[in-house]
């Protein structure tokens, strides 16, 4: 477990947009506007592979579960979506390219079925037992979606948007999406938002700087988190416990990444770990 603070050279020539844990916490992956994957094993401070995906900026990164094998989805600017799996390699498996520009994706914790959210407001599920195919796709939002999460169990999605709003979606087993919260934190456009792994919390940040933490509480959204940073947010991850949380950003043209650990009454306070 992380106590102290860490340094990794992210081995990006640009700004990097996304960075995520694996299941477990040991392996980070990160993907920029130079188009490339890397990954860094967290224990040994050091990257282990890059991977080279396109000319295209590359906006999010998403680890599969364990269960499914080493699997990492990504999106881009041009519209493509890329799966790939590691085995002796990392290899592109699949891919599926949206007429727009893809700033999100996530993959169900439950099943090998991934989240994207898309400039033109909308939500695509892909499905594996499907051959990457489109599972369901309707308009979540008015404006262009930022960021989308699935909760542990996989039965609600949260997507956030220019339109400054949350909202959370509601699945049954025929993967059939309703709207069920609508939240509005945030002064400006939202980039990012995220479910604790174990808790019914969610974590949200954007353009207003702040990182706001809400709990689900008996039908009804509470804030118990509003924390301040002088830059945009663009991303935010945990690890397994939810006991880390990597908030990535960006001030003055700079990259920006901070991690927080995880305190009394679900709040969280800033260490010192980050790329450069």
């Amino acid at each position: 477990m992380l106590t102290e603070g860490v340094q990794i050279n992210s081995g990006h020539q640009s700004m990097i947009h996304d960075i995520k844990y694996d299941y477990y916490g040991d392996k980070l992956a990160s993907c920029g506007s130079d188009g490339y994957i890397n990954v860094y094993d967290v224990s040994k401070k050091q990257q282990v592979a890059q991977i080279k995906t396109r000319d295209s900026p590359l906006f999010s990164i998403s680890w599969s579960h364990p269960r499914f094998g080493n699997v990492i989805a990504t999106s881009s600017y041009d519209g493509e979506i890329s799966i790939y799996r590691e085995q002796k390699e990392w290899s592109k498996v699949a891919s599926y390219q949206n007429e727009g520009s893809v700033n999100c994706v996530q993959f169900m914790p439950r099943e090998l079925l991934l989240a994207c959210g898309t400039s033109d407001g909308f939500v695509i599920l892909l499905d594996n037992n499907k051959n990457w195919d489109v599972d369901n796709k309707w308009q979540a939002h008015e404006s262009t979606i930022h960021g989308l999460c699935w909760n542990q169990d996989g039965s609600l999605l949260a997507t956030c948007s220019a339109d400054k709003l949350i909202k959370i979606w509601e699945f049954t087993n025929d993967n059939k999406p309703q709207l069920k919260y609508t939240i509005q934190c945030h002064l400006d456009v939202v980039k990012d938002v995220q479910f604790h792994p174990l808790l019914n919390i969610l974590v949200s940040g954007g353009d207003d700087g702040k990182l706001i933490i809400n709990r689900l509480d008996n039908n009804k959204v509470v804030e118990i988190q509003d924390i301040q940073y002088n830059m945009t947010i663009w991303r935010v991850s945990f690890n397994m416990l939810g006991n880390l949380m990597t908030v990535n950003g960006e001030s003055n043209g700079q990259s920006k990444t901070q991690t927080l650990k995880q305190e009394i009454n679900c709040q969280y306070s800033t260490i010192d770990c980050y790329c450069y």
